[in-house]
């Protein structure tokens, strides 16, 4: 209905204690007598769940007690904490954390911090799983999804960020597949729905495949129920996801063939895995991260060993289409063997040679809290190998069951920026190898140097520096993957990427994103505000 001069419209863009939208008024003098236009939101909701990616959901022990907080960093207070949290972690080894983060005595916890910065009321941001999420790294992109895509337009004219900003070329922000910008239409569209944003926390530790069907039961039993009992019209969701909530994503449409997504947007996703989990089981995590996570392949191999999620992050059969990414020997220009030659999981994952993933010599790494001391079952011979030979299969079926597979529609957005360094491929780094045939180890201190003895000779080798391109965690080819397998849209952000925009942030530094906090950064923003808004044009309901 075209705007009457002497009509004020007053938009109904906030909530109230329960969720729904509510509008403010005030009483005018008796002079004036224009019109008051109450704007009604649509009835018509499509839910978002954001998927956090590996440790960004906080975890409780099946008793209730706190297992796992992620560090927020975005004030001096929660700094502190985090530094306390670290703290505790010093005094925990291998056996401490294998039982604490036992993936079968664990589930998702809500409690945690919750920030909205005013997109909703903390309750209803509470009973919408906000809590369960890791606050300094999510809170604030979801915030922003919540107030941006229900401001879209009002009164046939683009509001506020969308008049400006939401009209750019998708090419501006690294997009590779030539999508279009955004039209009137698609505006218009995305407008007759109202967007209501929700965590999707999950148990990272067990299998992907079972995080993605503990998601459906979520979708299904709570996030599509709550706004059917509030009589709103509903039928499908989108999902966000973040680096391994990415897999869990392909879980969830391409593994269980789920019926109700609207579609995907995947943020910095190891499509094809990383490996840096190779380095972490080999070497402990680096930086401040180590304190938590695993200071040496002890603490991190009672972790990673253990852990069905984890160990799917590893380099997949098509990681770099069959690159041979486990450089041994030899320096930084000139390895003497790489490796898989063919299959990373016979090669690398199931070897027991001193350069596999778990060493013969490391077996005890496994179970340092004795919690499989027994078999799993009748005939079943010693557990420690036996079981991880299991997990590792059961890795493989998995990496096979979604590999060059994503939902339909899947937009995807990922660093590829030459700054941001992280591991392509790895490289145990010293004197040339003629053979590996008659080499083993004989002193590894877990934090990358061994020793190795080569026929009468002992040999030192060095694990190599992270230096190659990505967002310091997932590299470039991994998290490119996607644009080869009929995705909708693949932007290609940092210095490695096309475009106006793909280069600089948000404020004006020329720098790349980095991984854990890539939803921060406003060209990843960029992607995904774009990516919802192209993605609800499959919706039918309003």
């Amino acid at each position: 209905m075209p705007r009457k001069e002497d009509e004020i419209r007053i938009g109904s863009h906030e909530t109230d204690g329960k969720g729904s939208p509510v509008t403010h008024t005030t009483l005018s003098p008796t002079s004036d007598i224009r019109q008051r236009a109450i704007l009604a939101q649509p009835t018509a909701v499509i839910p978002i769940i954001f998927l956090p990616g590996i440790m960004g959901t906080n975890l409780k022990s099946n008793t209730g007690s706190k297992v796992w907080r992620p560090p927020n960093t975005d004030g001096v207070f929660p700094i502190l904490g985090a530094m306390g949290q670290m703290f505790a972690y010093v005094f925990r080894g291998p056996a401490t954390r294998q039982r604490m983060l036992d993936p079968t005595k664990v589930e998702v916890d809500d409690r945690g911090s919750i920030d909205t910065g005013g997109a909703l009321e903390k309750a209803v941001a509470k009973d919408r799983g906000w809590g369960a999420v890791m606050r300094s790294s999510y809170h604030p992109v979801m915030a922003l999804m919540q107030k941006r895509l229900n401001n879209i337009m009002e009164a046939g004219g683009l509001l506020d960020w969308w008049s400006e900003e939401g009209q750019h070329s998708p090419a501006d922000y690294g997009d590779e597949k030539a999508s279009t910008a955004l039209s009137v239409d698609d505006f218009k569209h995305a407008a007759g729905y109202r967007y209501e944003v929700w965590g999707g926390g999950y148990n990272w530790l067990q299998s992907n495949e079972d995080s993605g069907q503990d998601l459906i039961d979520y979708i299904d039993n709570v996030v599509l129920a709550h706004h059917r009992a509030k009589g709103q019209n509903v039928k499908k969701v989108i999902l966000v996801t973040h680096s391994m909530g990415g897999i869990v994503g392909r879980a969830i449409a391409r593994v269980h063939e789920y019926g109700k997504l609207l579609g995907v947007v995947h943020g910095v996703m190891p499509a094809t895995g990383a490996p840096a989990t190779y380095h972490h089981c080999r070497c402990g995590y680096d930086g401040v991260s180590q304190i938590i996570l695993g200071r040496n392949a002890k603490e991190v191999t009672a972790i990673v060993g253990n852990s069905p999620g984890a160990l799917e992050l590893l380099p997949s059969a098509d990681y770099g289409d069959g690159r041979a990414w486990l450089k041994i020997g030899g320096p930084e220009d000139n390895p003497s063997h790489a490796l898989p030659v063919s299959d990373p999981y016979t090669e690398i994952y199931h070897s027991r040679e001193w350069y596999g993933l778990v060493p013969e010599e490391s077996m005890e790494m496994l179970d340092p809290a004795g919690l499989h001391s027994e078999p799993e079952f009748e005939g079943a011979e010693a557990v420690g190998y036996e079981r991880f030979t299991r997990l590792l299969s059961d890795t493989q079926r998995f990496h096979e069951s979604v590999s060059g597979k994503y939902p339909e529609p899947a937009f995807v957005h990922y660093g590829a920026d030459e700054r941001m360094h992280g591991w392509t491929d790895v490289h145990w780094q010293g004197a040339h190898l003629p053979s590996l045939e008659g080499t083993r180890g004989s002193k590894d201190n877990g934090n990358g140097k061994i020793s190795i003895k080569n026929g009468g000779q002992v040999v030192q080798l060095n694990f190599g520096e992270a230096d190659q391109p990505g967002d310091g965690t997932v590299p470039t080819v991994s998290g490119e993957a996607p644009s080869r397998a009929g995705v909708c849209a693949s932007f290609r952000q940092g210095s490695q990427g096309a475009g106006a925009r793909v280069v600089t942030n948000g404020k004006g530094k020329d720098k790349g994103y980095d991984h854990q906090d890539s939803y921060n950064d406003s060209r990843s923003q960029w992607a995904t505000l774009f990516s919802v808004t192209r993605i609800s044009r499959e919706a039918d309901w309003a």
